[in-house]
């Protein structure tokens, strides 16, 4: 009896096998901490305004009242909550704000008082587990507080000084590779042309921009996110991963995906989907981690809350999503804490039913929906509309029409593979109507929407002959040879599914999607049965768990020079088409390869035969004589790149120029002689040494 009580208190505190880890399956409710609810009133501190009037003053939310209100988020069907971040920030104001938003850090190891305590943290990790919720984590690697306001960009280690902007700048040193004057910060003014250099190497808004590549911060950044994960979180949403260089991002993902299967995606700015150089780099960064998909969020409002035509949205959706690897990895949003309410920019009559079809049309898209604290009681700020007034302070309200939406395509996601990892396909468009299928082996989804005058409409549709009813609304669609036939009232948004079972493995997912050796990835999808083998790159993996929808397993180590391998589940004599994982050697530090400029010019690319560098890495061109870029590599492995000319979105052409070099730290400075050319001398003269030696010892 007492083995069967400890057993079944394990399967109590212990979290569920795969529970929260496919977040596709899921939807996020992103909050703003200070925002939302106040728990405890003795940690409201200074720079407090009880009124909420002063936007730019703390408003009294903390972990606590987030606690409290779990029930409530729960009641919405959500599965992970995304929480503004909440380390240490200043303890000033700066540019006339106190830092209430998160995003002014001083210490990486501590928890902000005004929101709470690491006690107070764990709490809300254990309430929201019980409620089958995860807590994904705002974190901010790429810079720390304000530079020249507040307190000068103060750093503290678990409550020790560091260092601040001032203090930093007498120590800073110019680098001779990248013409980056910098320490423990770069010192080389605020961003002003948003492109190149700059773009990284110098500070976001004024903000006192961290140098990855200095050891300490390194260590120190990531020490910061592991506390989080030691502490219970599910993942993190990585800020302004525009700014850092994307090889010390691969390195510092690497290191926490090492801990488990986790959920990361990043904050890349960007509101156009033109193909720009700036775009380029986006797709880039997805092949690391998720990313929130910023590009088409004004897109959506702009044809559902003013003007603009379904058939051009359909357009630019299909050629957005066609870019990505995994865009069901993507993030899909309607409101968010930096751009303008959806309610506060629409002026339309009927605003309310647009604002439902666009919710519903965000969480019908590829990609993972991510509802913004209020959007379920149609929160908005009457005072302006932009940062800081699209952050009132939350009102609680889950009986509206919104609320009914969010709570019933969220049930839906978690039956309906094609939601979570199903293809997108235009079946009909014009200006005012828009039916799009999707499907996942046999899940299928047909989403039908009309924002213009009633109208009947038929579809060419290869769903079985019979009757569907629409989850939302009820509607009837029926399917008679091939065609169904519909009718569409105005402002109507309808979604008709299929779920039968799979007889065949179908790979939906993997978390991560980017992987070394030893670390595990969740595999998910439909039909993988009760037991099989996993095969990546052609090896054989170890299995950790199975069941029909979800495999876990342990990487293996490859030897092979592809960036990317193949991932194929094998059940009941049946196999999987391939999924695809992004294949790092394992070991990788981040390393500064530089390349002597002279002789040299345009849009530079490096390349090797190795996994790290397989897709070809484009190079910045420094103010003092080189061309650099930084990568992911194991350490002690001998380079024998390959540079390449051409644009972003061209072809590259080859340049015929091998350089070489060996990992071992720090910056490599790529030569065009290979380590073992050139005039070395002690081998010969060791052996020559030798001979003496023995001759004399002979003749002795």
């Amino acid at each position: 009896m007492h083995h069967l009580g400890f057993i079944l208190i394990l399967l109590l505190i212990a979290p569920l096998a795969s529970a929260h880890a496919v977040p596709e399956r899921g939807v996020v409710y992103q909050v703003m901490v200070d925002r939302f609810y106040d728990g405890n009133h003795s940690n409201d501190g200074s720079f407090y305004d009880p009124s909420h009037k002063n936007y730019r003053l703390y408003w009294g939310g903390d972990l606590e009242g987030l606690t409290e209100k779990l029930d409530y988020i729960k009641s919405l069907g959500v599965s992970m909550i995304w929480v503004s971040p909440i380390n240490d920030n200043i303890n000033r104001m700066a540019f006339g704000s106190a830092p209430y938003h998160g995003y002014w850090t001083r210490d990486y190891k501590r928890i902000e008082e005004h929101f709470g305590t690491w006690r107070a943290f764990r709490r809300l990790v254990e309430e929201a587990r019980k409620r089958g919720i995860c807590i994904i984590v705002d974190y901010v690697p790429n810079h720390s507080n304000p530079a020249t306001d507040g307190e000068f960009g103060s750093l503290y280690d678990n409550g020790t000084k560091v260092t601040d902007y001032y203090a930093d700048a007498k120590k800073a040193k110019l680098n001779p590779y990248t013409g980056s004057l910098e320490a423990i910060y770069h010192h080389n003014g605020d961003i002003t042309e948003w492109s190149g250099f700059q773009l990284k190497y110098a500070n976001l808004y004024g903000l006192a921009d961290f140098n990855q590549l200095n050891p300490w911060v390194d260590e120190y950044l990531t020490e910061g996110a592991m506390l989080f994960l030691e502490n219970g979180a599910c993942g993190f949403r990585v800020d302004a991963v525009k700014h850092m260089n994307l090889g010390w991002l691969e390195s510092f993902y690497l290191r926490l995906y090492s801990e488990r299967p986790l959920f990361i995606f990043g904050e890349y700015y960007s509101l156009s989907t033109e193909r720009t150089a700036d775009l380029y780099d986006f797709y880039r960064y997805s092949n690391v981690s998720s990313l929130l998909n910023i590009p088409i969020r004004n897109d959506i409002v702009r044809t559902f809350a003013t003007f603009g035509g379904l058939d051009a949205l359909a357009r630019e959706l299909e050629a957005y999503y066609s870019n990505f690897v995994y865009p069901n990895k993507g993030l899909n949003f309607l409101d968010s804490h930096d751009l303008v309410r959806f309610l506060n920019i629409a002026g339309r009559k009927d605003k309310l039913e647009r604002f439902h079809m666009a919710l519903a049309l965000t969480m019908m898209l590829p990609g993972i929906p991510v509802i913004y604290y209020g959007d379920e009681s149609y929160l908005v700020s009457k005072e302006g509309k932009g940062d800081p007034y699209n952050r009132p302070m939350m009102v609680f309200n889950n009986f509206t029409e919104a609320s009914r939406i969010i709570r019933t395509l969220a049930e839906l996601r978690k039956t309906n593979d094609a939601l979570a990892f199903g293809d997108f396909k235009t079946l009909y468009a014009n200006y005012s109507v828009w039916a799009f299928e999707r499907a996942f082996g046999s899940h299928r989804l047909l989403v039908v929407m009309n924002k213009g005058s009633s109208t009947n409409l038929t579809l060419a549709l290869d769903w079985p002959d019979g009757t569907y009813r629409d989850a939302l609304y009820g509607a009837i669609l029926t399917v008679r040879g091939g065609k169904s036939a519909l009718y569409l009232p105005r402002n109507s948004f309808y979604v008709f599914h299929v779920e039968r079972p799979q007889r065949v493995p179908l790979i939906g997912s993997l978390t991560p999607y980017t992987a070394q050796p030893g670390q595990e990835i969740l595999i998910a999808g439909a039909g993988f049965g009760k037991d099989g083998k996993v095969l990546i790159g052609r090896r054989r993996a170890e299995v950790i768990s199975w069941n029909s929808t979800e495999v876990l397993v342990r990487v293996p180590r490859l030897e092979t020079l592809e960036g990317w391998v193949d991932v194929v589940v094998e059940t009941g004599g049946k196999r999987s088409e391939p999924a695809r994982l992004r294949y790092y050697s394992g070991s990788d530090v981040p390393v500064l390869l530089v390349v002597n400029a002279t002789n040299l010019s345009g849009q530079l690319w490096l390349r090797d035969n190795l996994p790290e560098l397989a897709e070809p890495r484009s190079l910045l061109m420094s103010s003092t004589g080189y061309y650099f870029t930084v990568a992911p590599l194991p350490n002690g492995t001998a380079l024998s790149a390959s540079l390449y000319e051409g644009e972003r979105w061209g072809a590259l052409t080859p340049l015929n120029v091998t350089l070489y070099g060996k990992v071992g730290g720090g910056a490599l400075l790529l030569s065009e002689k290979p380590p073992s050319e050139g005039r070395n001398y002690l081998p010969v003269v060791a052996l020559l040494l030798l001979l003496g030696f023995l001759i004399f010892r002979r003749r002795g």
